[in-house]
């Protein structure tokens, strides 16, 4: 039964006689009020943000002969009493039942359940309901990518205890955050490191209008203080400055950004923010404008930029802040000359292999013909040889290195080749016929997935999948499928 909440008051008036009183003989009308039974609400629910989460009341009035279906309004209050009396309560719907998808961050709410009759004027409240809201977005694939041309950031969710992986779509709206992404998708990086404040794991996310933002980690939430402009040197960048990507090495305090042509630093342990471009030579007046490449070796190694315009490489100090030539080498066909390759750069990365080997590929400028540069955390060459027998190299857009095996992935089209640089050769491994590749890569951060591939395709909806990569060559192995995601521009995980 719903408890009566209306305040009533009572005037008694009491006649004090000299040496007696009188008794009150009077008659009393007392009316019946419309009463209202409620059945179909259990004292404590749990739930998953993001999930479906219905209660259906079963309303029994004793007045009320039921002709008027406007006669009541209805609110759903969910109180969080370990926030401020005005960030705590949250009106989650205005109807009889309360349906639809549950927005609220995780925590331990008090629900309130209210009713009021139009007709009589009084209130109505359901005993306190107990709400145990939980996180669906503990730990697994973060995936940004586009939907109607419009950037969406989408997961899919890995909770401890359930075997089956969720998918959840637009996981911003789902975790009740405020960040709206708007234009295109661009990136996704989840990593421990450069932060401000005492959070050391960082969960970005970018989109060409809204800028690079910065999630809560546990439950996404945001507000504007949070966009990477806050991250700078005296606010440096604009409040939606968009990065092009970003690189952190390994699970250090170290952060690179790259966007259009400039690379920013910044180190949480040497309290340095972002704030001037790092792509300039010590001996130079003028920035020159970096490959959209950078290989980030490790916290200890030494970083290598590449010169678009001068054709060359160059080391990166952050003590310094700036660049400065590469050692001298003797030019031979297993040798490159740092400073003078001849080579534009097609593609560089870090890879876990071999110690944090360094891997790029090469074309050279006067024959056309592709290489292969590898090279230590001190920018020792270890292996430089053409690129013999690989298909149509000159047409691939994406490339990811096998942190087990070194081996080289490159896609064609709907095609994903496999080189390897000991047999000097390329192998088909996917034809993905009519679906379009749109992201290939290895996950640098978490011990669960560091070693897989992963492609995302598109037809008609989106698709992440995982393939192990076997040794000698081995055909790739599916191990997960998951459909149904935005057109996938880029991946990365959310370790725990």
């Amino acid at each position: 039964m719903f408890k009566n909440i209306k305040i009533q008051t009572a005037i008694i008036t009491l006649l004090f006689l000299t040496y007696g009183c009188v008794s009150d003989e009077g008659n009393y009308n007392y009316e019946k009020i419309n009463e209202l039974e409620v059945t179909g609400i259990q004292e404590e629910y749990t739930v998953y943000t993001g999930d479906d989460f219905n209660i259906t009341p079963n309303i029994k009035p004793t007045l009320d002969d039921g002709t008027d279906p406007d006669r009541y309004e209805y609110k759903w209050v969910a109180l969080n009493p370990a926030k401020l009396a005005i960030e705590a309560r949250t009106t989650i719907a205005t109807t009889k039942n309360l349906e639809g998808i549950l927005k609220l961050p995780p925590a331990k709410y008090n629900l309130y359940y209210f009713i009021k009759d139009k007709v009589t004027g009084i209130n109505w409240q359901q005993p306190i309901i107990t709400l145990n809201v939980v996180s669906s977005i503990y730990e697994g694939w973060l995936v940004v990518g586009d939907v109607d041309g419009k950037a969406r950031l989408d997961m899919v969710s890995i909770i401890p205890g359930i075997p089956q992986p969720r998918i959840i779509n637009d996981v911003l709206d789902a975790a009740g955050s405020a960040l709206k992404l708007s234009g295109k998708a661009v990136d996704v990086e989840c990593f421990s490191g450069p932060l401000a404040g005492s959070v050391i794991y960082g969960v970005y996310v970018t989109a060409s209008e809204s800028g690079t933002a910065r999630l809560e980690p546990d439950s996404f939430a945001w507000n504007q203080t949070m966009n990477i402009a806050y991250e700078t040197i005296g606010g440096s960048f604009p409040t939606n400055f968009a990065v092009d990507f970003m690189k952190c090495p390994g699970a250090g305090s170290e952060n690179y950004l790259y966007k259009d042509g400039n690379i920013y630093y910044f180190n949480r342990a040497l309290q340095t923010r972002y704030g001037l471009p790092q792509n300039k030579v010590d001996l130079e007046t003028k920035t020159f404008y970096a490959a959209p490449f950078i290989a980030e070796s490790s916290a200890t190694g030494t970083p290598v930029f590449f010169d678009v315009e001068k054709h060359r490489f160059l080391r990166y100090s952050n003590s310094k802040g700036n660049c400065s030539a590469m050692p001298p080498v003797t030019a031979s066909p297993t040798v490159l000359d740092w400073n003078n390759p001849n080579c534009e750069l097609v593609y560089m990365t870090t890879s876990n292999f071999n110690l944090n080997e360094s891997f790029a590929v090469l074309k050279n400028i006067s024959t056309g013909k592709f290489y292969l540069l590898r090279f230590n955390t001190t920018a020792v060459q270890t292996y430089y040889k053409e690129m013999l027998n690989a298909p149509d190299l000159d047409k691939a857009t994406k490339f990811a290195v096998s942190p087990d095996a070194g081996y080289l992935f490159y896609t064609v089209g709907n095609k994903v080749y496999e080189y390897d640089s000991g047999t000097q050769s390329a192998k088909l491994m996917l034809d993905k016929g009519n679906e379009e590749i749109t992201y290939l890569g290895f996950s640098k951060r978490g011990s669960k997935v560091i070693s897989k591939l992963i492609l995302g395709t598109y037809s008609t909806t989106g698709k992440l999948e995982l393939y192990t990569v076997p040794p000698v060559n081995g055909d790739l192995v599916l191990e997960s499928s998951y459909p149904g995601l935005c057109k996938i521009v880029d991946v990365s995980y959310r370790v725990r």
